[in-house]
């Protein structure tokens, strides 16, 4: 009875054992959200992830910033001109090359905060999205009246995992987002003077996410001095983004961007270095035609090597598959003790009849001989 309890409580022990692995793995293996999905499979999915982004209007000054935060990774920009009758674009991103954050040629800006997936509620009677929405709205949209009329002609899929803020040359912005209900939320700032703050929880459902969120009350307290007075510039969006830049190798900040809409400028700052600063003109980068650069390349090589040897080195890809790996080895190890004892069914005290019986790991649970699992299916001994 001893015997056969315990070989049971074995065998459970290692199927649970192989599953947590299974999921274990799964969990902390990388994953790179696709630019495109086929129609119908799910979200279009953006790079997105502990970023922060704001819109800010002063009477007729704009601008729209963000830091991108993310483990250690080369950064670049690149154009994508537009073909006939779409909008050409300047896009920034990581060396994935998927748009994290852009502006097109009328001024429409764009950037993505990463949130804990959400479920939508599928339009089937809608074509399904073929190109992730930021890009398609860069592509048709100069206003964000514009991108939000476009958002609701799309089936979006069943699942989103982000919140993409848009803002506009007239100061008008808005977070589209998972709702509550299941349905698209719009969380606006109408144009004229005021500030639109997105960090990682959900600007629609507050409950989603990380909140509270200390870079988005940082924002706030900063941007609130426009209403009171303080004058709208260049140097407060630095200084705020600055405030809340990041140096964790989980989450450090690559590069920071400020995006002057109406006059087509995009300033850029990189490794939390903020006292050099580069300046793309969207206008001479789209004459340029198709191309990917590296924004290191934009900086003296005094700012890049004090920016990159101040960053902590955490690799995106390498350091998630070496923990996948030992935390596999490590699992298939302790399986392999369960299941050799379970398959060996080694037996009782004395070593048993048979000659292939030998005396069991377990000795003070066995009474008696016991069936062996490596002749379970043929014949007993």
């Amino acid at each position: 009875m001893w015997c056969a309890a315990w070989r049971s409580l074995r065998g459970t022990a290692a199927a649970t054992t192989l599953v947590a692995i299974v999921f274990l793995c799964a969990d902390l293996a990388p994953t790179g959200l696709p630019l495109v999905r086929p129609p119908g499979s799910g979200a279009t999915s953006i790079a997105a992830d502990s970023c922060t982004v704001f819109s800010v209007t002063q009477w007729d000054t704009t601008f729209v910033g963000n830091n991108e935060d993310y483990t250690y990774a080369e950064s670049y920009y690149w154009v994508e001109p537009g073909d006939e009758g779409e909008h050409g674009a300047l896009y920034l991103g990581l060396d994935d090359i998927r748009p994290r954050g852009g502006v097109n040629e009328h001024g429409l800006c764009f950037d993505a905060t990463g949130l804990p997936d959400a479920l939508l509620n599928r339009h089937w009677e809608r074509p399904s999205l073929d190109v992730h929405f930021p890009i398609l709205a860069m592509r048709h949209c100069g206003t964000v009246q514009e991108v939000i009329d476009l958002s609701q002609r799309y089936d979006w899929g069943r699942y989103l995992r982000y919140q993409v803020l848009f803002a506009d040359a007239s100061g008008d912005a808005v977070v589209i987002g998972p709702g509550p209900d299941g349905e698209l939320a719009f969380t606006r700032k109408n144009g004229g003077n005021g500030y639109l703050v997105a960090t990682n929880f959900n600007r629609a459902n507050r409950r989603h996410g990380d909140y509270p969120c200390e870079r988005y009350e940082t924002c706030v307290v900063m941007l609130e001095g426009t209403k009171k007075g303080m004058e709208l510039t260049l140097e407060l969006c630095r200084d705020i983004l600055h405030s809340v830049s990041q140096r964790e190798a989980a989450s450090c900040t690559l590069y920071s961007n400020v995006i002057d809409p109406s006059n087509g400028l995009v300033y850029l700052y990189y490794h939390r270095q903020y006292d050099e600063v580069a300046i793309l003109n969207v206008a001479a980068e789209l004459s340029r035609g198709k191309g990917v650069h590296k924004m290191r390349d934009l900086f003296s090589e005094e700012t890049v090597v004090r920016g990159e040897s101040a960053a902590p080195k955490c690799d995106s890809e390498s350091v998630p598959l070496v923990v996948v790996l030992l935390v596999g080895s490590a699992g298939l190890v302790g399986l392999a003790v369960v299941l050799r004892v379970e398959v060996c069914g080694r037996c009782s005290v004395g070593g048993g009849n048979s000659p292939s019986c030998q005396p069991c790991l377990y000795r003070p649970l066995h009474r008696r001989p016991v069936l062996s699992l490596r002749f379970r299916f043929s014949r007993p001994h």
